[in-house]
């Protein structure tokens, strides 16, 4: 059986505190560690969608409704629906490791990274059904 859960899959949480909310695989451990032996993945998400933007508005609203929060986590495969979409083109650093996550600074630049990555590619116009809200 081939692998499903790669680097740059669009996954779906589907329970805890992110539940509905898109993630994209950012680091697949298949075997687990050596504390959890169970297949797990870091993803990087939007906690936060984007808020509509309209011509009309000004410079300053149209940045402020672009903002986007996202969270880094480490999930259980059991918890994540992949989806059939990639987003290779992201280049989300895979050099992060699960002690980077557990460190509060490196957690933090972490999040800055992706939450500039996310930004530029939502004001790029890419990827729109990437940062609509899941409606269910």
């Amino acid at each position: 059986m081939g692998k499903i859960m790669k680097t740059g899959k669009v996954v779906i949480v589907l329970s805890g505190r992110y539940a509905g909310r898109k993630g994209i695989i950012m680091k697949s451990l298949e075997e687990g560690t050596n504390d959890k032996q169970f297949g797990q993945a870091i993803i990087a998400g939007i906690q936060r969608y984007p808020r509509r933007v309209s011509r009309k508005m000004s410079k300053a609203k149209v940045h402020k409704n672009c903002r986007i929060k996202p969270f880094v986590k480490i999930f259980n495969y059991n918890h994540l629906m992949p989806t059939r979409y990639n987003v290779s083109d992201l280049s989300i650093d895979n050099k992060y490791t699960i002690k980077d996550l557990k460190d509060p600074v490196k957690r933090k630049k972490i999040r800055f990274q992706i939450r500039m990555r996310l930004e530029d590619r939502f004001k790029c116009g890419r990827n729109k059904w990437f940062f609509s809200k899941l409606r269910f």
